[in-house]
């Protein structure tokens, strides 16, 4: 949490220092734009969920709306994936000592754990039009309410009937629970339409709860609401759906 501040504060300097010193060279005109949009993120995890899991990967899909004022709003989602597995002793009673499993037809196999995870968010943000002469570009700085769940994923190759797909949600930690989303960093809208993308900091926090409510490792009820933060660095590549201006013919 603190990190995030810290670059929202370093940020919002640059918005006031480029604003007071942006060179006075006229610029082409701000337009209402629609867009889908597709991202990646590198993640790591903190709070309660860095006890879980490690860094991980995911994939996002949005679809935005920027207007002529330079708001933005819209619908975001993301997958989670990853193989940092920490929670890696939930099947100890389960496995040989040397962590394997027996199948169903005696043999020793291997099993793996993976997180496996998604959120969604309505997200409302706004461009700030500074450092460019393209209006329809700028620091982007946006936050966003929703939703967040994740469990460890337990996959083996062969047949074990003790672990079923029933038997697995007593070990897999399933979770859901609000959350919220921001994002700090730069939107780039070409005026040729071709090279639209946006990169900066993104920050999730979420406060999730088991599905599950009985672990079978642990014998014990899980009712504890555990604090779970995301945070890493997004890119994105944005296909922008208006209609091409005369503004933009003439700015070509």
């Amino acid at each position: 949490m603190k990190l995030f501040f810290l670059i929202f504060g370093l940020l919002f300097n640059l918005i006031a220092f480029g604003q007071f010193g942006q060179s006075a060279a006229p610029k082409d005109s701000a337009f209402t734009i629609p867009m889908i949009v597709a991202s990646y993120a590198h993640q790591w995890s903190g709070g309660d969920l860095a006890n879980r899991f490690g860094h991980n990967n995911n994939v996002g899909g949005s679809f935005l709306i920027k207007n002529k004022r330079h708001w933005v709003y819209g619908l975001k989602g993301n997958f989670i994936w990853g193989n940092k597995v920490k929670e890696n002793t939930i099947l100890g009673d389960l496995l040989t000592e040397d962590s394997y499993i027996i199948d169903n037809e005696g043999r020793l196999t291997s099993v793996y754990l993976e997180e496996r995870g998604a959120s969604f968010f309505l997200v409302g943000g706004k461009i700030f039009n500074v450092l460019t002469n393209n209006s329809n570009s700028g620091i982007m700085i946006y936050g966003g309410v929703g939703t967040l769940h994740h469990k460890i994923r337990i996959t083996y190759k062969d047949e074990v009937n003790i672990l079923s797909e029933e038997n697995k949600k007593g070990y897999d930690r399933l979770s859901f629970g609000y959350a919220i989303n921001g994002f700090i960093g730069y939107m780039h809208l070409s005026k040729n339409r071709f090279l639209n993308f946006f990169g900066g900091f993104d920050y999730t926090q979420g406060w999730t709860k088991s599905l599950r409510k009985f672990n079978y490792d642990t014998q014990q009820e899980d009712t504890q609401i555990s604090n779970n933060i995301l945070y890493g660095f997004r890119l994105g590549w944005i296909i922008r759906l208006n209609k091409r201006t005369h503004q933009e013919y003439y700015y070509d």
